[in-house]
């Protein structure tokens, strides 16, 4: 969703990745200035690095079998989806207008600080463990909920590995949180937003492209319904104050990086498109084909689409739903290419829940025999 005036950006609690808005802040005219067009271009360059990367982590993570078994999203999570986001939208909508927006903004920049520096630490792990010792990744401390609660595990029970290389990083995001909560820095703000893009796109597994189209058709609807039907994301989204968004100064050559008009693209019009993007690449993976098209296609398609959004923002200076140009960009795209190629029923059949790596069958069992 493109708003052409100064706004925040909006996002379902949940999780970063349930954010389906897009924002931008445009020029009161529709004539582009030099630094409109820059912030523009930096929009978009920041909305594509998110899924390449985050694409190929998850063929990765796709091939040491991390989206085997329950770690796909279901038929079921799909349906639901649209109407939590939903349900989010509004509770949203009720505390801003009864509580007041600096109240829940407190809470909310509280709770984004916390997975905001988990995201980073993450995002740093890979770079910085080749530098530490080996003993930092040997013997990691799980920290699990019920334990805490003095309660028995379960299958159910929320836990994670922590190692001292995961401390270390942690340490290391910190001060970036603290910067952020005291500035609310634009260079900051995005550090959070590529960090959170990256690690949804590789970690978010959404079993095959039948719950693909099923998604992307929900927040589809749930994208144009609320910018479109209601004022309720639009009073959402001018109150919301939370590193879901990445933004770029639009007044950068005139004011350098003190510059504080910027133009802003919501977290959700990448990680949603992207997730299916990334889909797509491990669907190249599985054909064996030493070819990425339906990545690239789709991509290009994700490029237009976004091109699209924001041509039309400008040009009538109007509130846009972004993925009413982004979900037929990214599911007509594979499905003409399929038909062409004859694969269609590849690409329906493709699904994470088989292993991009045979051998990962081997480990799997081992492990669960252990």
């Amino acid at each position: 969703y493109f708003e052409p005036t100064d706004m925040a950006e909006l996002a379902n609690l949940s999780a970063v990745e349930n954010a389906t808005a897009t924002l931008t802040e445009a020029a009161s005219s529709p004539a582009l200035s030099s630094g409109l067009l820059l912030a523009y271009a930096a929009m978009l360059i920041m909305a594509l690095i998110p899924i390449v990367v985050g694409s190929f982590s998850s063929v990765k993570r796709a091939l040491q079998g991390e989206f085997l078994g329950e770690n796909s999203m279901t038929q079921k999570d799909a349906t639901m989806f649209p109407l939590q986001a939903s349900a989010a939208l509004l509770g949203l909508y009720v505390l801003f207008k009864y509580l007041g927006p600096e109240y829940v903004n407190m809470l909310l920049s509280a709770y984004f600080l916390c997975i905001g520096m988990l995201s980073i630490s993450q995002s740093l792990k890979p770079f910085l463990v080749p530098f530490l010792p080996a003993s930092f990744t040997e013997n990691p401390y799980k920290l699990s909920v019920a334990r805490l609660l003095g309660k028995e595990e379960t299958k159910d029970s929320w836990s994670q590995l922590i190692d001292k290389a995961d401390v270390v990083c942690l340490a290391l995001a910190l001060p970036l949180g603290m910067w952020y909560l005291a500035t609310k820095h634009w260079l900051a703000n995005n550090i959070f937003g590529l960090s959170f893009s990256v690690n949804g796109i590789s970690m978010l597994a959404l079993g095959n492209f039948k719950i693909a189209c099923l998604l992307l058709g929900g927040l589809f609807i749930y994208d144009i319904f609320w910018v479109f039907g209601t004022d309720v994301m639009v009073t959402v989204a001018k109150n919301f104050d939370a590193p879901i968004k990445v933004v770029f100064p639009k007044d950068l050559l005139e004011n350098g990086l003190a510059a504080s008009k910027h133009a802003m693209l919501g977290l959700g019009d990448i990680v949603i498109p992207g997730v299916v993007i990334a889909l797509l690449l491990r669907f190249d993976h599985s054909l064996k084909l030493n070819s990425n098209v339906y990545f690239l296609s789709t991509f290009v398609a994700y490029i237009v689409g976004l091109v699209t959004t924001i041509v039309v923002m400008h040009t009538f200076q109007a509130a846009q739903p972004a993925l009413l140009y982004l979900v037929p960009a990214c599911l007509l795209t594979p499905l003409a290419l399929s038909a062409v190629r004859g694969e269609t029923s590849k690409l329906l059949a493709f699904s994470d829940s088989e292993p991009l790596d045979s051998t990962v069958v081997a480990i799997k069992k081992e492990e669960k025999s252990d």
